[in-house]
């Protein structure tokens, strides 16, 4: 495990997550005893239920951040030859969540407990902001779906997955600095959701990384970016399975955690050696390659579950 300082400058850069919140939240309030009008001078007993879809606009805007690069690693490994149906699979769902996320972080969506518009107008920028450098790619990926060989149209994905994972990155913080509250869920409950929701753009970033070096494309900075990548996801893991006091971080908080960070850590040992060799220099064969691209999304899918767990433990009554 690298230092726990540089973790927690690490956190810091890629982070921007206040502790308290002082923007209000969306909310439905519906008086759960509605009834008739006491009379004058009687004393009036009101229970409220009180909906908030802070923790999924949260998750969502993550989500988006990991759509940036699955796009990017899916145009390359079909383009490259490297399972090339479940890529193309890969790519089209990618690419209809990117927009439907999209469209309900802006006008809500009930389907995903999106519960109305978007009111702050630094959040609709933000969303103005990817919408438009999505557009600039979006006609190359419909361009690889229908001619596996472009490889040109792969390129211009790649070239734009870095500009727009950014514009995700920030739109994500933004969110995450108006929705998380502290009377919905503790600074550590968001700051170990925004963690788990980083490790599933890691994987998938990963996935891009390899794909570039062993196509040729931007190969030595993607070597570079694959080796600092690794080691983030690997320290992250370890850091929300056993905690890192000196970036703020307790150990897994419940069985349902620790099991899925087991799991994930059990696979990240295999996938590890397959980068590694790319790192070093090495080549990997057609199977390895495909290990790789499909290994990432099983940590990917493990990822979303354990996210889903974070999610449900920050719900807990405080």
């Amino acid at each position: 495990m690298s230092n726990p300082k540089n973790f927690a400058m690490s956190l810091t850069h890629f982070i921007t997550l206040p502790c308290v919140a002082l923007a209000s939240a969306m909310l439905n309030i519906t008086p759960a005893n509605a009834g008739p009008l006491p009379s004058p001078g009687s004393t009036l007993d009101v229970n409220y239920i009180i909906e908030s879809d802070g923790a999924d606009r949260i998750v969502l805007a993550g989500k988006l951040r990991t759509l940036t690069q699955q796009v990017a690693a899916a145009s390359c490994s079909v383009t490259s030859g490297v399972d090339v149906e479940e890529a193309r699979a890969i790519l089209e769902q990618a690419t209809a969540d990117f927009v439907h996320y999209l469209a309900a972080l802006r006008d809500g969506d009930e389907e995903l407990h999106i519960l109305g518009p978007e009111e702050s107008a630094r959040i609709t920028r933000d969303l103005d902001h990817v919408l438009e450098e999505w557009a600039a790619i979006r006609g190359a990926i419909d361009t690889v779906l229908a001619d596996a060989n472009n490889v040109d149209a792969a390129h211009v994905i790649d070239d734009h997955n870095l500009e727009l994972l950014e514009l995700t990155t920030i739109l994500s913080s933004d969110i995450a600095g108006r929705y998380a509250h502290p009377y919905e869920m503790t600074a550590q409950d968001a700051m170990m959701i925004e963690i788990a929701g980083r490790q599933l753009m890691l994987t998938q970033r990963m996935a891009k990384d390899s794909c570039e070096v062993w196509t040729g494309y931007h190969s030595e900075e993607a070597k570079v970016d694959l080796a600092a990548t690794m080691q983030i996801f690997e320290t992250s893991l370890n850091a929300l399975r056993y905690g890192m006091p000196d970036a703020g971080l307790q150990a897994a908080p419940n069985d349902v955690i620790r099991a899925d960070l087991d799991i994930l850590l059990e696979r990240w040992e295999v996938i590890k050696v397959n980068q590694q060799t790319l790192v070093d220099g090495g080549e990997l064969n057609e199977e390895q390659k495909t290990e790789i691209f499909h290994d990432l999304l099983l940590e990917l899918h493990d990822l979303e579950h354990l996210l889903h767990d974070y999610k449900d433990h920050s719900e807990r009554a405080h």
